[in-house]
């Protein structure tokens, strides 16, 4: 809604449609002025420019434009008519009138639209499930069926089996759970500054406090590090979600209770390990020890889907004295 308060005034309408964010007063003379307003920021739709560069250049589809508008995609499709615009279906109409590089950008667009409601939708739905679970004892034995008989009598050359195993290795893992540097939850938290000032802080201290000799082999090796036994990711994410529960996480916060959670814990849920027994611990073949290890210590995480007390809020400003200072390159320890 746009007020004016020039008297008096006249609104007229372009014959080709409206223009945004256009204000062109004209004074005729001093009795009269003629105010030609077209401002549609709340209707930007009817505007042909607008709704081709969305449209078609852009290549958002009448899906995504209604979500964005807060309009029903049928209203949007009727303006796609009036405009005259071809759907993004009609290849040869695009082509002809905008070029082979405008539909290539559509195409792309959709191709990487649908990819991504898939892969949230597998992450949603079917992370985790069973070919039963999924589509039923019947037809999950048919899948299996039709890969067993595929597979047959197929041999597979070295250097396949190992680009398929690359193709499985960290986030291109079917399993893969965000990590530790995902974005997708607890985004404002700066995980470098929780990485700097907790992970490799405690990594340094474990290392000094066992004189860099691995806990599994016995080698002394200055190129010793810490290993975590319950995950930093789950311990991340377990104290986010204890901050998020009680309206104050930011990342001071995370770094605080993160030192807390160490400083009470260390002892159990780390171990000093040489590089070659690091490197060991974490290959596919040691995972399920790895979880079994994680089991054991995972009652460590309770309290914070529980509702402990006294409420972290009193606690921040000590805990954020004793373990951080702004500009600091070092964060002193002391354990009892």
């Amino acid at each position: 809604m746009v007020t004016l308060s020039a008297k008096p005034c006249e609104f007229r309408e372009r014959e080709k449609g409206w223009k945004l964010s256009e204000f062109l007063c004209t004074m005729q003379t001093k009795e009269r002025m003629f105010v030609e307003v077209f401002v549609l920021y709340n209707t930007p739709w009817r505007d042909k420019e607008w709704f081709t560069k969305q449209f078609i250049y852009i290549g958002k589809s009448i899906h995504e434009l209604s979500i964005e508008l807060g309009m029903d995609w049928s209203s949007l499709e009727r303006w796609r008519q009036i405009h005259g615009l071809p759907k993004h279906s009609e290849k040869e109409k695009i082509i002809e009138e905008y070029g082979l590089d405008v539909f290539e950008n559509i195409v792309r667009r959709k191709k990487k639209r649908y990819s991504l409601s898939n892969r949230m939708k597998s992450e949603i739905m079917y992370k985790g499930k069973s070919y039963e679970d999924i589509y039923g004892l019947e037809r999950a034995q048919e899948i299996k069926n039709k890969i067993s008989a595929s597979n047959k009598n197929v041999k597979r050359s070295d250097e396949f089996k190992e680009n398929l195993s690359k193709k499985q290795r960290g986030k291109n893992n079917s399993n893969w759970k965000g990590g530790f540097y995902s974005p997708h939850v607890y985004e404002h938290i700066d995980r470098l500054s929780v990485k700097e000032y907790v992970l490799d802080t405690w990594n340094r201290y474990i290392v000094i406090e066992k004189d860099y000799t691995c806990e599994c082999c016995g080698v002394r090796s200055i190129t010793c590090n810490g290993h975590h036994l319950l995950s930093f990711t789950k311990i991340f994410h377990a104290i986010c979600f204890y901050l998020d529960q009680r309206n104050c996480l930011d990342t001071m916060s995370v770094i605080s209770e993160m030192h807390k959670f160490h400083k009470e814990n260390f002892r159990e849920i780390y171990q000093c390990l040489c590089s070659p027994c690091h490197r060991n611990i974490h290959r596919q073949d040691n995972y399920y020890a790895r979880m079994e290890q994680e089991n054991r210590l995972i009652y460590l995480l309770e309290p914070y889907f529980s509702n402990p007390e006294p409420s972290l809020k009193e606690e921040r400003a000590m805990y954020a004295a004793l373990f951080f200072k702004e500009g600091a390159e070092t964060i002193e320890i002391t354990l009892s």
